[in-house]
């Protein structure tokens, strides 16, 4: 048997994990970003399209497309990382959402599978985003590919994201939910509320009147109740997005909670006035297993 020390770990996600820039810092993470594709323009999820900028091509109508990245782009980041001796643990989107595990998976494949560790988060946005987080900070404490990856695996069912919007006309466009669903949503002029379940968007309920949208997603949220880690996100609906947060910091006083707009790719099916919560809650104890 070997003594020798494992390598250091790398940790690799993608935009769609919508972490806020300032909260990478000098951790060991780097995020390969999606295409968006907007009348004939491709952009770089957050790199070369500002929120302002795409939501302008919203209202002029311009339906934009995505893409994942593509498996010569995580060949590159990988190779580059496993040159300066790292071992890696890359973690992405749902694969049901998006082809960007697949890609990722593939570019492993091709540069080194027994040193690149690939985690199909089953959710999107930063609600994978805080499990992205937990992993670079064991990363950077010299925890091995093993341990890391495996507390990513953990952690991924204790995600849960719930979002009200406006419309699901954003989620139909683009192929993410069936025309049923689309015109159950559309019917009186409600409030779709969503989750996010085993990797897909599920319509949860149909709530008349943005207010009482926002009233029954404090109470689904507040239900999860202990949180780890939440984030209050929202796409132009900054006043709904804070009132969310505070509500959940009154229920719950020693979460950590932030708030932010989310990027374009997740903007581009959730549609202007989504607002949603998204995090990690506090494992529950298992029944009949050992004391945490």
């Amino acid at each position: 048997m070997s003594d020798a020390p494992s390598r250091p770990v790398y940790v690799v996600t993608d935009s769609t994990a919508d972490i806020p820039p300032e909260m990478i810092g000098d951790r060991p993470l780097t995020v390969v970003p999606l295409i968006v594709e907007i009348a004939g323009q491709s952009y770089r999820d957050g790199i070369d399209l500002s929120r302002d900028q795409f939501l302008a091509s919203l209202r002029e109508g311009h339906f934009p497309r995505t893409s994942q990245p593509s498996i010569g782009t995580f060949q590159e980041v990988y190779q580059e990382r496993i040159d300066r001796g790292y071992d890696i643990v890359s973690i992405h989107i749902s694969s049901a959402l998006s082809g960007t595990y697949n890609s990722a998976h593939a570019a492993a494949q091709a540069v080194a599978p027994e040193r690149i560790r690939l985690i199909d988060s089953h959710s999107v946005s930063i609600t994978f985003g805080w499990i992205v987080l937990e992993a670079a900070d064991l990363a950077a404490a010299g925890k091995s590919l093993d341990e890391v990856a495996a507390h990513a695996e953990r952690r991924t069912g204790d995600q849960r994201l719930y979002a009200v919007l406006e419309t699901l006309e954003y989620l139909h466009r683009g192929g993410r939910i069936g025309r049923s669903a689309l015109l159950l949503g559309s019917a009186l002029q409600i409030k779709p509320i969503v989750q996010v379940r085993d990797g897909t968007v599920e319509p949860l309920e149909r709530v008349r009147t943005m207010r009482r949208a926002i009233d029954r997603l404090v109470t689904l949220v507040t239900e999860q109740c202990p949180w780890d880690h939440a984030a209050v996100f929202h796409f132009v609906n900054p006043d709904a997005a804070e009132a969310v947060a505070a509500r959940l910091r009154e229920a719950q006083p020693d979460i950590n909670v932030i708030t932010g707009q989310i990027g374009t790719v997740v903007a581009t099916y959730g549609g202007p006035g989504l607002v949603g919560v998204g995090g990690l809650v506090r494992p529950r104890a298992v029944e009949g297993g050992d004391p945490a």
